[in-house]
This record gives C-alpha cells, structure tokens and sequence, in this order.
C-alpha cells in the first residue's frame, strides 16, 4: 500500500489505457493518410516514387513522435488496410508497405541509442523507399507481375525513390522538430 486508494489505481490504469489505444488509433489513421495522399494525388508525372515525400514523411514522423516500438509498422498496417478499402495495389503494395515500415522501425531501433539518430533516419527512410523498386523487380522478375516503373532499367527508379525518400524523410522530421518546439515552448 503506498497510500493511494484503489479507485485511483483503478482511474490511473483506465486512463493510460485508453491514452494507449488513443495513440494506436491515431498511427493507424496516419497509414490511412498515406493511402488517402497515394490516391488524391495521382498525377501523371512518370517520375517513379514520387509518392514518397509524403509517405516517407509520415512514417518518420510517426516514428520519432510516438513510443510506440513497432509505430511505422502500425501506420503501415493502417495504410494496408486503406489499400484493401481503395482496391489500390492490395497484394503488392501491401506487401511493400509493411516493408517499409518494418525497415524504418528496425533503423529506429538499431539508431536509438546513437547520437545522431534523427538524421541518421533521413537516411533510413531514403533506404526504406528505395525497397519499393528492388520489390517490384523481384515480384516483375519471379512471378511476371510487371511494373511500369521499371521499364527503362533498376537504376532510374532507384535514383528517384531514394530521393523521393530522403526528401520526405526530411520533411517528416522537421514537421517533428517544430512539434517538439511547440511542445517546449508551451
């Protein structure tokens, strides 16, 4: 007994419950975007990758935001599952996805501890987008599912992603750093 009555124990328990799966709710919406921006914003541009400012911005984003150990993996899932909704590359892309979100968490986790983490993730999810075409060739190569992006070759697409990406990525992390400034000056 540490002198707290039990009705308190019982409110404090509920309350970080339900901040929780507050937070969970809220990464899986951020997926939902991602799909919700891959659809709004189909203009035909023929470069490959494009959508990964916004992608990779998100998922960064999620990432450095919250606790939550596997986050960009949830936004992922939320995004697979906004793909099944919108019929919008559900195998593939889904696939892909997870990919990528599970790629950034595991750079998340191996770069925690080092100094410059939150640049290094600049990095990271420029990596992250460029496994989108390495996939597509796999899948193109493998099973005959072709992509229109790898029509002239790996390298073009693989320059573009990770540009795209590592863009996004710094866009994600400065939405984070004003956040976080936000959050000081308050």
């Amino acid at each position: 007994m540490a002198g707290k009555s039990p009705q308190k124990t019982i409110s404090d328990s509920s309350d970080l419950f339900s901040h929780r799966w507050l937070q969970i709710l809220l990464i899986l919406s951020a997926g939902v975007l991602t799909v919700w921006f891959h659809e709004a914003l189909r203009w035909p541009m023929n470069l490959p990758g494009r959508h990964g400012l916004e992608l990779m911005a998100i998922l960064i984003f999620v990432r450095l935001s919250t606790p939550q150990t596997y986050a960009a993996s949830l936004a992922a899932m939320g995004g697979v599952t906004a793909s099944r909704v919108f019929n919008d590359a559900a195998g593939v892309g889904a696939i892909i996805l997870l990919a990528q979100g599970l790629f950034i968490d595991s750079g998340y986790r191996l770069l925690r501890h080092h100094s410059l983490t939150v640049f290094l993730m600049i990095l990271v999810t420029a990596l992250a987008h460029m496994l989108k075409p390495l996939f597509k060739l796999v899948f193109q190569s493998g099973m005959g599912i072709v992509s229109d992006s790898l029509n002239h070759g790996l390298f073009y697409p693989l320059v573009t992603h990770f540009c795209f990406g590592l863009i996004g990525g710094l866009a994600g992390l400065l939405a984070w750093r004003s956040m976080q400034k936000l959050k000081t000056d308050n």
